[in-house]
């Protein structure tokens, strides 16, 4: 019988949760890793719908990117549908593991995913973080575009239907680029700093785009949500590792939407 430790110590192997960035809640969330596994579910986020979704498959572990628990609990009290979701989880026997910026940080992680879907040549690492390891990439495009375009261009890699663009001038030519998955707008005057023509990253904040504005830098902003790249690819790694290491377990992936916002045309 496959448990949880089993999938653990490959998903340690190519995610390790020692690169993560300090403070990170990496790694077992709710659960055990004596877990017995029959079914193994990849997402994006663990809200309520998404355990709902995993209680009706039967699923053992949750494989999510985002940690289900970013602040510690004051009480858990039923009342709040966060504590709720935890009672669920624990009461249909779930083991929830996360994997976030070790994920972002890792060779052949988040960022190298994300720099594939964009299309970049000549990916390095971008954005070094306290241990020395680079939390983004930067790389060029194939041929230079008009910031405009280039907006255009990363909704069309990134199949989003709308995306935000950031700049003084819509004319201004792009060449080379950097991103940090999901929110790093608070990182956008490394770019600045290391002389590229564009960043990309979610959640910018108002006045931080002005800032952005008077430096020069252009910035498209595609949200958050992009990121639910991590269960399509996680998906694909587990399929094969079940083959390889012989698990005999069913994966899948979470059908569920999380995406908060809804964009209005």
């Amino acid at each position: 019988m496959t448990k949880v430790a089993d999938i653990v110590a490959v998903l340690q192997q190519y995610f390790p949760e020692k690169i993560a960035s300090k403070g990170d809640p990496v790694g077992i969330q709710i659960g055990s890793l004596n877990q017995e596994v029959n079914c193994v579910m990849t997402t994006l986020d663990v809200r309520p719908q998404v355990v709902d979704e995993a209680i009706a498959n039967k699923v053992d572990l949750i494989i999510s990117h985002h940690p289900l628990i970013f602040r510690p609990a004051p009480n858990l009290n039923y009342a709040n549908p966060q504590n709720e979701m935890y009672a669920k989880i624990i009461a249909n026997n779930i083991t929830v593991y996360s994997i976030h910026t070790n994920s972002d940080k890792a060779e052949n992680g988040s960022s190298d995913w994300q720099a594939e879907e964009l299309g970049l040549q000549n990916v390095e690492p971008f954005c070094l973080d306290d241990d020395g390891i680079a939390i983004g990439r930067k790389g060029n495009l194939p041929e230079p575009m008009s910031a405009y375009d280039f907006a255009y261009y990363v909704k069309d890699k990134m199949k989003i239907k709308m995306a935000r663009l950031i700049c003084a001038n819509n004319e201004q030519k792009i060449s080379s680029v950097s991103f940090i998955c999901g929110d790093g707008g608070k990182y956008w005057h490394r770019a600045v700093e290391e002389n590229i023509d564009a960043f990309i990253t979610g959640d910018v904040y108002y006045h931080t785009g002005h800032d952005i504005i008077s430096s020069g830098l252009t910035v498209v902003d595609p949200g958050h949500y992009t990121e639910k790249l991590f269960k399509d690819k996680m998906y694909e790694k587990l399929i094969k590792w079940n083959e390889v290491n012989q698990w005999q377990i069913k994966i899948k992936k979470s059908v569920v939407s999380t995406n908060p916002f809804q964009d209005l045309f």
